[in-house]
């Protein structure tokens, strides 16, 4: 089920407290802080998903007063964190975050607006994600993925522009470096300076011990619909060093499913050449039984045989 976008939640009225630590302290929750971002394990993780938060994955913007957790895509403003957690009516949560210094958000943002012409995603935080939701239906069954996929990956969309929106985070502690923002005629990178190269997309939300390496985002949620909850992507096929690392660090074993096409051919024979001995198991996406170019095109059983009979590296041909 998808779940519904609330509403009226940037309308004028939600409240943010004045000290968003004081208030997280005053509830009972742990956090640590980092420049305008706070980090912590998502207090509803395990009430929404029936799992504890293993890897941080919930953090609050202390200006705007925004949540969001890119793992179980817990998100609101701060009001509503303070109605699930003390489990009270969002009119006692309203009256309780005005108690303590609440001002009105739609009223800050105003006093920071800045002209259009200028480029605000230096200021990236994620709060910026606030005019994002979860992807419809008919956009994500052309990608042959359920809303559900793309929310538990963390793919986000933009309603207003019908184009993809993929969060790129930092590796080690979650907080927003940037995004992507794509479509079948348009292609961006918010802001043009962040280095994907440093970074996997679905670090942070996989769930499986089996990790499988893709290219485009798009495609761990296509994953996560055929049942592989581990799949990252590096941005496409140019795989670095630092990414591989990440990979070594949380994973035993990884599928190279990169696209099979001439850069993909040629970046596998470069990872084998590089990694084979270097304390990661590295296997091969087996791609002889369909023409798909890459998982995103391949349906369900296609993309089960070809990670059931993915090559070693030993046997791999390039």
């Amino acid at each position: 089920m998808v779940r519904a976008k609330a509403k009226g939640w940037d309308a004028v009225g939600t409240p943010i407290p004045g000290n968003v630590t004081a208030c997280l302290d005053e509830i009972g929750l742990d956090y640590k802080v980092n420049g305008d971002e706070i980090h912590m394990p998502c207090p509803m993780h395990e009430a929404r998903t029936g799992k504890k938060d293993k890897h941080p994955s919930f953090s609050i913007n202390s200006d705007a007063g925004y949540f969001n957790c890119f793992s179980c895509g817990y998100r609101g403003p701060f009001v509503v964190l303070v109605k699930d957690v003390l489990d009270i009516p969002y009119s006692d949560a309203a009256v309780w975050v005005r108690g303590r210094g609440g001002i009105e958000r739609v009223k800050k943002f105003l006093a920071k607006k800045q002209p259009s012409q200028v480029d605000t995603t230096k200021h990236i935080n994620e709060a910026s994600l606030a005019l994002y939701v979860t992807p419809p239906l008919a956009a994500c069954a052309e990608r042959m993925f359920f809303p559900q996929d793309a929310e538990a990956a963390g793919v986000l969309w933009d309603p207003k522009r019908d184009m993809w929106i993929v969060p790129v985070r930092c590796p080690d502690t979650g907080m927003l470096w940037g995004w992507q923002e794509k479509n079948s005629r348009y292609f961006r990178n918010r802001p043009n300076s962040m280095t994907k190269s440093k970074t996997l997309f679905g670090l942070h939300t996989y769930e499986d011990d089996l990790a499988i390496l893709v290219e485009s985002p798009l495609d761990v949620a296509r994953l996560r619909a055929a049942g592989y909850k581990a799949g990252l992507a590096a941005f496409g096929a140019g795989v670095s060093d630092a990414q591989m690392s990440l990979i070594r660090d949380h994973f035993d074993t990884v599928v190279i499913a990169l696209d099979n096409d001439k850069a993909g051919v040629e970046a596998c024979a470069r990872l084998r050449k590089e990694w084979v001995g270097r304390g990661l198991t590295l296997r091969f996406l087996d791609y002889s039984h369909t023409s798909a170019k890459d998982p995103g095109d391949m349906t369900d059983s296609e993309i089960t045989y070809a990670v059931d009979n993915a090559y070693s590296s030993v046997l791999a041909r390039f």
